[in-house]
């Protein structure tokens, strides 16, 4: 290049040729390589917990704070319990016996233990509270006016009185609310449930005046009691009045009852009742006889016409013989089967079929006879019962309603003898088994014991926490997974600069050559150059990014100084705008001049290509730029690049382009043509790799190119990286050369 000050070595114009390479895919450029160990879940999970594990002793302990701080806040609770007990039922309980006295017992049970949890019995269990409050702050008045005040004062005793006082003077300045709040206290602090499967319920109360849970759980109780005591009071009283009424008109229908019986027995004489009797059971037993008979006289008839119809048809003797009944006739037809020729057994056969057929009739005959005589007798008796049941139908009808008022007016009379004893001593069907004591040993737990679940939680909350995250984090973090996700090579991972800038850059490449940074972007170019595009002269390196602030321009000028060092001429094209800062650095600080002509000015043969070049003798780097109103995709639309590539081939040994962003607009797919590999930036534990993955499809959509791609990971922490123990490249970076 004419004009540069920088040393021109001047390389043979790049020739095409002829080496023999295997076909490979197109969009697969080098093998991806495969992660040797790889890591199980379990593996994963351990790496994670260990990568946050002072977030998580953070979490641990704050969890024990929190939980002993809450121990301590809390009151300390106490829970009194009495117990009742259900009276067993009744002997006679039904005919299933003692299953159906369990069963019941068990629906008693459920029906006390609703009606103990219902609304209107904690409203009653509250009005009950509320008096005996007022009647302890009366006491306590009366004793205060008596005697001399105690030495610390009785201030609270003083604000209840008077609160019981305006109570009393103002029932409506208890607002519902307070209503509310006093049955939502009660129904929180209450405990009402069954002892196993015994009779016995247990109510308890906590709160955190002993005294107080004691006297709660025995009023509720006790209101319970009384109240089952009151409404069986009430049911047997309203029943005892009902019977009181009624006792005078059952007395008078006995009397009038009596009256008439005496008087048929006086008009119709006495009845013998046995004779009776006899004759009526009599005349039952005729009827089943006839109706045994009568089953038998038909049976032996179907028999008969079953044999008359088997020898109308001509049916085989065996046949005969099993209707018949004859076992004779049976083994005459076996012998019959044997020998046919035998006449002197057909007219035996014959003959037992008579013999037998008679039989039949002779047995229907005397059933005939027996139903005859049967129903004869059965006539007289019914006679008899006819005479018999007239002199008594009037007897019988007049006894049975004696009986009926008698037994009436008895079981009146017992009913009424038992409620009045009832309603003097009312039976609830509960009883209290175990009345409630204040409670010595405190319900909840010392606040010690509440750190250890506290850690325990808080340390799961953050580990899911942790775990949550780590799943939902789509960012690429090694080389295995990026190569996993993108679907190219991942050629190396560039450790992240404190404050980049052009000299800072500078002295990490070129001054300090054993940092991490230096070998990192130094062995990347290394790679490239040697693998991706061998048997070449030059090299054409385009570097590419899908977002801004991925370390793509970063990335491109390291490249470039790190190029300086192999020889040759380097020249820097930067065809992205987004990156200016770091580029006006450069040209600031080692650029000679500012190029007059540009990028698209030489494209378009405007000018030749030493005017739009600007050399930078100090890192020995030519640089090349778009202006910025210059629209780059119509010359790389139009302009065959090849011609272009072909004489900066010719003039420079490496050519680092700066390329546009992939989600920018297709000018980087149209720039994959020109270079001898593509370098895809990813920031470290930053881009989203569906955002990369997209890009990279829309730059190898071109099935005809053959230009390897591959992604480099940018600004890796290599401590973080190396917690995540992914055994790759950069865990060789933190190793020291000297």
């Amino acid at each position: 290049m004419e004009g540069s000050i920088v040393s021109r070595i001047h390389l043979p114009r790049a020739t095409d040729m002829h080496v023999p390479t295997r076909e490979i895919n197109p969009r697969m450029r080098p093998f991806l390589r495969e992660q040797v160990d790889a890591q199980s879940p379990f593996h994963q999970l351990l790496i994670t917990i260990a990568r946050r594990k002072w977030f998580l002793l953070a979490m641990v302990i704050l969890g024990g704070v929190l939980a002993g701080l809450a121990g301590f806040v809390r009151p300390v609770l106490f829970e009194a319990t009495a117990q009742v007990i259900v009276d067993a039922p009744g002997r006679n309980a039904g005919p299933g016996g003692a299953d159906s006295a369990q069963e019941m017992l068990d629906a008693s049970i459920d029906d006390h233990l609703t009606m103990l949890s219902s609304q209107g019995h904690l409203r009653r269990v509250v009005a009950a509270l509320r008096k005996t409050e007022i009647g302890n702050i009366a006491e306590q008045g009366d004793v205060g006016n008596s005697g001399a005040a105690p030495v610390g004062g009785n201030l609270q005793n003083i604000r209840t009185f008077a609160a019981g006082l305006l109570e009393r003077i103002w029932p409506q300045g208890r607002s519902e609310a307070a209503d509310a709040a006093e049955l939502k206290a009660l129904r929180k602090g209450m405990r009402v449930g069954q002892e196993l499967r015994s009779r016995v319920i247990t109510v308890g109360f906590t709160d955190d005046d002993p005294a107080r849970a004691a006297l709660v759980a025995n009023t509720f109780v006790q209101v319970y009691i009384d109240d089952l005591a009151q409404k069986r009071r009430a049911s047997d009283r309203l029943e005892l009045a009902s019977i009181v009424a009624s006792l005078p008109v059952v007395q008078s229908d006995l009397a009038k009852a009596t009256d008439r019986l005496e008087k048929y027995r006086l008009s119709h004489g006495a009845v013998d009742q046995g004779a009776a009797d006899s004759a009526a059971k009599e005349t039952a037993e005729l009827s089943q006889q006839i109706s045994l008979s009568k089953a038998d006289l038909s049976a032996t008839e179907s028999r008969l016409q079953h044999i008359e119809a088997l020898r109308e048809e001509g049916a085989s003797v065996a046949a005969l013989a099993e209707a018949i009944g004859s076992p004779v006739l049976a083994d005459m037809a076996a012998r019959q089967a044997n020998d046919n020729a035998d006449a002197g057994l057909s007219t035996a056969i014959n003959g037992e079929i008579e013999q037998g057929t008679a039989r039949i009739v002779a047995e229907a005959n005397i059933y005939r006879a027996q139903i005859a005589a049967l129903e004869g007798r059965k006539n007289v008796l019914d006679a008899v019962v006819a005479d018999t049941a007239g002199r008594l139908s009037g007897l019988r009808a007049l006894e049975p309603q004696v009986s009926i008022l008698t037994q009436r007016y008895n079981q009146l009379l017992t009913q009424q003898q038992d409620l009045v004893q009832r309603i003097a001593t009312p039976l609830p069907g509960v009883s209290i088994l175990s009345a409630a004591w204040p409670p010595t040993n405190p319900k909840t737990l010392p606040p010690v014991f509440l750190i250890p679940p506290g850690m325990i939680v808080f340390g799961l909350i953050g580990g899911i926490f942790v775990m949550v995250r780590s799943r939902l984090n789509q960012t690429l973090r090694g080389g295995a997974e990026a190569e996993a996700a993108l679907r190219v090579p991942c050629l190396g991972l560039i450790p992240e600069a404190p404050t980049i800038h052009a000299k800072r850059l500078q002295q990490l490449v070129l001054g300090q050559q054993n940092c991490s940074y230096s070998r990192a972007v130094t062995s990347l170019l290394v790679t490239v150059t040697l693998n991706k595009a061998r048997g070449r002269a030059s090299h054409v390196i385009l570097v590419t990014s899908s977002v801004r602030h991925d370390g793509k321009t970063e990335l491109a000028w390291s490249l470039a100084l790190a190029a300086t060092r192999l020889g040759g001429r380097v020249l820097f094209l930067d065809l992205d705008g987004t990156g200016a800062r770091l580029t006006n650095e450069f040209l600031n600080e080692f650029g000679t001049f500012k190029p007059h002509k540009s990028f698209g000015d030489y494209m378009s043969d405007r000018c030749p290509l030493h005017d739009a070049v600007t050399g930078m003798p100090e890192i020995g780097i030519d640089f090349m730029a778009l202006a910025p109103s210059e629209d780059l995709l119509p010359q790389l639309y139009m302009i065959d690049g090849s011609l272009v590539t072909d004489e900066l081939r010719s003039m420079y040994s490496i050519v680092i382009i700066n390329g546009p962003l992939g989600l920018g607009g297709p000018e980087a797919r149209l720039l994959t043509g020109w270079a001898d590999a593509v370098l895809f930036a990813v920031r470290w534990a930053r881009t989203r790799r569906s955002i990369a993955r997209g890009v990279l499809q829309l730059l190898t959509e071109n099935e005809t190119a053959q230009v390897p791609v591959g992604s480099v990971l940018t600004q890796v922490n290599l401590r973080k990286h190396a917690g995540y123990r992914f055994g790759d490249s950069a865990d060789l970076l933190l190793e020291r050369t000297s």
